[in-house]
């Protein structure tokens, strides 16, 4: 999304102002119209009028001292609602983690955790720590999310997710939120049950460079460490037949063609244990980080804490 530029202003917000003139509402209608582009459409998914959505954005902009959007068609948003925008969608699902909250208290549960996790970690990990932490706090209510390092940072960054189980990247461990160690663990490079390469006593780079692969997505942190192993390797980057990490899709594909993947040694061992797909004896010469535990709090709630705890145990 461009952000339209504003001239500078010396006005400053003071805060306690601020939060008595920002309401629920407020928020929402905010977020309706950066999403449609449009007074009207934002209007109509909101079930309100097209003047008050009007109204209620004129509100917004007068608290904050300044445009939030360039009317045309669609509306744009300038610079100054970029933080607005980043910090209501936080506190809209703040508040929807309150309900949450609540209604599984009266439910009878003592707590509730919401957990991201890489395939690295739900391969076997994460499956062993919550059927033991299920059976040890049945009362805590966990939920599990599972998708790739971006889409798991975006969740938290939105405040969806309590906890990731993630690789420690220099994302992690730039972001400075604290976080603990597990595991180390390497990628592998998969294919097909019934690949040529298989026949071979000794496979190097070289040897799977003539086969196309399934590659992960371009400027993600592992997309980089695959380029920079052909780089050191002084080897051309191969063909891509497709640009994916997609757990359900990928061992498909590889075992319809003679494509090769990348794939986390957890991960690549739990599915050639399935019989689902074959490892090959090749790593990176550059890994992305071990796998660990990230999270918000710096001292987090007993409902959390004892998570953590689980998974330390776990991989003692």
């Amino acid at each position: 999304m461009v952000m339209e530029k504003l001239q500078p202003n010396s006005q400053k917000i003071d805060a306690q102002n601020l939060l008595r003139r920002i309401r629920y509402r407020h928020l929402q209608v905010l977020l309706a119209v950066a999403r449609h582009g449009s007074l009207t459409a934002a209007a109509a998914s909101l079930d309100i009028t097209q003047p008050a959505v009007s109204q209620w954005l004129s509100d917004i902009e007068s608290a904050v001292g300044g445009r939030l959007f360039v009317r045309g068609q669609p509306l744009r948003p300038t610079a100054l609602a970029a933080p607005m925008l980043a910090h209501a969608v936080r506190m809209l699902n703040d508040a929807q983690r309150v309900v949450e909250e609540v209604n599984a208290i009266n439910a009878g549960a003592t707590g509730m955790v919401r957990m991201g996790a890489m395939q690295v970690a739900a391969a076997s990990l994460v499956p062993n720590v919550l059927l033991k932490f299920q059976e040890k706090f049945p009362t805590i209510n966990l939920s599990l999310i599972e998708d790739v390092a971006a889409g798991l940072w975006a969740r938290f960054e939105r405040n969806e997710l309590d906890l990731l189980v993630t690789r420690l990247d220099a994302r992690a461990i730039e972001s400075g939120l604290p976080q603990r160690r597990l595991f180390v663990d390497q990628h592998r490079v998969v294919c097909g049950l019934k690949h040529p390469l298989l026949s071979r006593k000794k496979i190097q780079w070289q040897d799977i460079s003539v086969y196309p692969w399934l590659m992960p997505t371009p400027g993600t942190p592992l997309r980089n460490a695959v380029e920079m192993t052909f780089a050191q390797e002084g080897i051309a980057f191969p063909r891509i037949l497709l640009s994916s990490v997609s757990p359900t899709s990928n061992p498909i594909f590889l075992n319809s063609t003679h494509a090769v993947a990348i794939m986390s040694s957890a991960a690549a061992s739990n599915l050639e244990k399935h019989g689902v797909l074959r490892t090959l004896p090749l790593t990176l010469t550059q890994e992305i980080g071990d796998v660990g535990l990230v999270w918000r709090e710096t001292s987090p709630g007993p409902s959390l804490s004892a998570l953590i705890n689980a998974f330390e145990s776990e991989c003692e």
